[in-house]
């Protein structure tokens, strides 16, 4: 029965743990591509973004 429950224990921390890198991986794999990102500056007379030249 000892064993039982500490299989269970171990079984939930290790789940716990391969939840929390899955949502890691996420985030990580959300970073945005330096290619498509537009530099912006304002316009100073219409006070409006628009791309550099």
């Amino acid at each position: 029965m000892k064993f039982l429950i500490l299989f269970i224990i171990l079984v939930s921390v290790l789940l716990i743990f391969k939840i929390n890198k899955k949502k890691q991986d996420k985030f990580s794999n959300n970073k945005v591509n330096k290619e498509s990102v537009i530099d912006l500056e304002i316009d100073p007379k219409t006070k409006e973004y628009k791309p550099k030249d």
